[in-house]
């Protein structure tokens, strides 16, 4: 159990398991699954409470879906541990079959000072962003959208490439690692923007580079696709709070049929 996932549990030596509920579930009629974001969260989660640092970056690699219904068990192996850093391995699998693998890095350093130099983009506030209205149809059991406020930004005010949204979580709490690592993986709607494909593409990786927390409120997503290539899209997001202060970026690369 950890703040961000109530159900997930801990069973000691670095070992979880959650059994996946609507509410973390996506995907079209008859096929649903594991929200992306969620594996990342879910495997951050579980390196974060083993190793009992913070998250400076991970990075997850999709081996296959992760059904609705079906109890996904995490394993986290330390790699190596100093007094700075430490590098953990999670697994994650269903029925004894892998689907899911992270490299994840946690620690801190104190004694440095916060710098920010890229600037937050100049966007319209939430309040005067429509809900949108052009997300992917789901399956009549799977809730995770339900449980998100999307505002997006007009295109027409966006460049080339790009696609933003204002997002939050219907649930209390703090903008957190888990949150933001639910609000990297609307990259695969920006590329349905760019595509006119509602569900985009789907994701084989899924990474988060950490800045810092922030409190209850709105997050921006100003997401960028950068190219498609040889059947896969490359994309990237930097996440920011209503202040202008950036919280984490992240990427990645998904399987693209333009067809």
């Amino acid at each position: 159990m950890t703040a961000a996932f109530p159900d997930l549990l801990s069973r000691g030596d670095g070992r979880f398991a959650i059994d996946i509920a609507p509410a973390l579930a996506v995907g079209p009629p008859g096929h649903a699954y594991l929200f992306g974001g969620a594996c990342l969260a879910l495997a951050l989660e579980a390196a974060a409470e083993t190793v009992q640092r913070p998250v400076v970056q991970g990075a997850l690699q999709f081996v296959s879906f992760t059904p609705l219904g079906a109890r996904l068990e995490l394993t986290v192996d330390i790699l190596q541990a100093g007094r700075t850093l430490v590098q953990a391995q999670v697994s994650g699998r269903v029925d004894n079959r892998l689907v899911l693998s992270a490299g994840v890095t946690l620690g801190e350093r104190s004694g440095f000072a916060e710098q920010q130099w890229l600037d937050a983009p100049l966007v319209p506030a939430p309040d005067q962003c429509l809900p949108s209205a052009r997300l992917p149809r789901q399956d009549d059991n799977a809730h995770f959208l339900d449980t998100m406020e999307v505002r997006e930004l007009p295109e027409d005010c966006l460049p080339a490439g790009r696609a933003r949204f204002w997002l939050r979580r219907k649930a209390t709490g703090p903008i957190d690692m888990a949150s933001l690592a639910l609000f990297a993986d609307f990259i695969p709607v920006a590329l349905g923007r760019m595509s006119g494909r509602p569900g985009g593409g789907n994701s084989i990786d899924n990474s988060l580079r950490m800045v810092r927390s922030a409190a209850p409120g709105w997050c921006l997503a100003d997401i960028t696709i950068a190219a498609a290539a040889s059947g896969f899209a490359q994309g990237r997001v930097e996440l920011w709070s209503e202040q202008g202060v950036l919280l984490a970026t992240g990427g990645q690369t998904l399987l693209f049929n333009p067809g």
